[in-house]
């Protein structure tokens, strides 16, 4: 799934919680889900992290860099 299907999914779940009091076994599911949504999330947001700092060179932004300069 996407970054944006993960969001709208983990949304779904949270409102699933909000709205109804699943049963214990559907619960747990829910919950495994969304821990499942949140770890491969992080995960993306790490490797967009990752990117973002390699391709701004020497891990400054050259916004930050030229800041700096002044």
């Amino acid at each position: 799934m996407s970054f944006k299907e993960n969001m709208e999914r983990l949304q779904a779940i949270v409102d699933e919680f909000e709205t109804d009091v699943p049963d214990m076994e559907t619960s747990l599911g829910l919950f495994e889900e969304g821990v499942k949504i949140i770890r491969e999330s992080r995960e993306y947001l790490e490797n967009a992290k990752r990117r973002v700092t390699m391709l701004s060179g020497d891990g400054m932004i050259e916004e930050d860099a030229e800041d700096e300069r002044d």
